[in-house]
């Protein structure tokens, strides 16, 4: 499950309700991933006829695509969304358990217990607020990350059940807690999965959620040195990352208060970075790695990494731009070599050939997790395909005035044009230039289809609309997007071309 800036969540009170801002739409995104099932999915309006298609992940209600949602139902559905919620906007990979179709049994690759979420966020009570609380785990001071409980947040339906401000210590299961929460524990564990109910002012409530996360590997805290001769090594290129003053002279270190906790590793170089040790691993072979980062170019600009795992081959990664060097973004990497165990080794530098982004921290977690994946902006690195010539598809993004994208033929209802982008990506508009001699080559009407993987699209499109001479231009409200597929449903005698294709993409 993943944390992917859920906003304020008052009042609402159906799943089937008019979406009119962003905030909506996010709103429902995670309502409908704690509600529906994985294979389901729910398609929505906002107030100008724009369709969203929202996938089900949990399901922890799955009746309430079509019912109502009763007082356990909303006890539910408000632990799970609170869980989710991170105000900094960054994905970070949660294991979540609860007594409710959640499972229990802890995992070994999240370790860390953030904390417990519980309470009523759908319906306000006699005092016109809502009783939405957390408790922290005993590593909730550990392996801060931006944006949930533990740093910073700002504004949040959710308040500390026992706080320190009332003489508390804000932790789940202490002594202050104790008959207020009833655990669970796997058996032979010493340490509980989580509560399977919190009593707090005369109200029990049955549908907690705890959150796990995994360990964290701060940048700051690595080896810093490079590879030489295909072998790392520490100190080497005078690269110095650790045990320096931050900000100063041949200190990698930068300290920066708006960035995750405060410090990250900059002027990494070909083959200069820092080296993770006693990473820990729960399973040999093929992992992920999430990868947090920052980097100030445009969109459409990418830097690189690269990784080596316990001495193994190296592999590089394009990051693109975010226009910002201050907040860091994740994006996961698929990597192979590791050893069940804590003596794994991964050095991140920079490739020989192009610029890196700053490094923030890394988690490891299986390859079955779901894991941020940030697309790119640069159209050199989109996968672009078409139903009919797509060896040729690729023509309409290479910026090269001479080459195109036809159907060579006249178009037809059906033929599409498609784009991943290879991870996700904010996007509200399209544009499809022909005003180079092909001016007439546009489809009499489109729609435009979204997907979440690259590979299967929504049955519903998000946008439809109708072609015009030398240029068609989409727009639409943003949307979180990894692929787009252009489908004529209106044609015309015409082939249909795409000379230049161009978005407004953003990370």
């Amino acid at each position: 499950n993943m944390a992917n800036g859920l906003n304020s969540v008052n009042g609402l009170s159906s799943i089937n309700g008019l979406m009119t801002s962003d905030v909506g739409r996010q709103t429902v995104q995670y309502m409908v991933h704690c509600a529906l099932g994985s294979s389901d999915t729910l398609v929505k309006q906002d107030q100008y006829g724009n369709n969203f298609t929202f996938q089900g992940g949990i399901g922890l209600a799955p009746s309430y695509k079509t019912g109502g949602c009763n007082k356990d139902c909303t006890e539910m559905l408000s632990a799970c969304m609170m869980a989710h919620i991170n105000t900094s906007g960054t994905h970070i990979p949660l294991y979540m358990d609860g007594p409710d179709s959640l499972g229990w049994g802890q995992s070994p690759w999240f370790p860390t217990r953030e904390g417990t979420f519980f309470g009523q966020i759908m319906v306000t009570n006699a005092k016109n607020a809502l009783d939405g609380y957390y408790c922290n785990g005993p590593g909730t001071d550990q392996n801060v990350v931006p944006g949930r409980i533990g740093a910073t947040q700002g504004a949040v339906p959710y308040a500390d059940a026992w706080p320190k401000s009332a003489g508390f210590d804000g932790m789940c299961d202490t002594k202050h807690s104790t008959g207020q929460c009833t655990t669970y524990t796997s058996s032979g564990k010493s340490s509980p999965d989580g509560d399977t109910s919190c009593t707090l002012n005369g109200t029990t409530w049955k549908h907690p959620v705890t959150v796990w996360r995994s360990v964290t590997y701060q940048a700051e805290d690595a080896q810093g040195g490079g590879i030489v001769n295909g072998k790392w090594q520490a100190g080497a290129y005078g690269f110095v990352s650790n045990g320096c003053t931050p900000n100063s002279n041949g200190c990698a270190i930068i300290a920066d208060t708006l960035n995750g906790m405060g410090k990250r590793i900059g002027y990494i170089g070909p083959s200069k970075g820092v080296l993770f040790q006693n990473v820990n691993v729960a399973d040999s072979g093929t992992n992920n790695i999430v990868v947090y980062y920052t980097n100030g170019d445009a969109f459409d600009q990418t830097r690189y990494l690269s990784f080596v795992v316990n001495g193994g081959a190296a592999q590089v990664k394009p990051f693109g731009g975010l226009e910002d060097w201050r907040h860091p973004r994740g994006s996961a990497i698929s990597l192979s070599g590791f050893k069940s165990g804590t003596s794994n080794t991964i050095s991140v530098t920079a490739d020989a050939t192009h610029a890196a982004p700053d490094l923030d921290w890394i988690e490891v977690v299986n390859s079955d997790s779901t894991v941020p994946q940030t697309g790119l902006c640069q159209p050199s690195l989109w996968n672009v395909t078409a139903s009919v010539n797509s060896s040729d598809a690729q023509g309409a993004t290479d910026s090269n005035g001479a080459n195109r994208w036809s159907t060579n033929r006249a178009m037809k209802v059906g033929d599409y044009y498609q784009i991943d982008f290879t991870g996700t990506v904010h996007l509200s508009k399209l544009t499809m230039d022909n005003r180079a001699g092909s001016q007439n080559d546009y489809p009499a009407t489109y729609a435009v289809y979204a997907s979440s993987d690259g590979s299967t699209f929504s049955s519903t499109p998000f946008v439809t609309g109708s072609g015009t001479p030398n240029q068609t231009v989409i727009s639409f409200p943003e949307e979180t997007i990894r692929a787009v597929r252009i489908k004529v449903t209106g044609a015309t005698s015409n082939y249909w071309s795409i000379l230049n294709f161009q978005t407004d993409c953003s990370l």
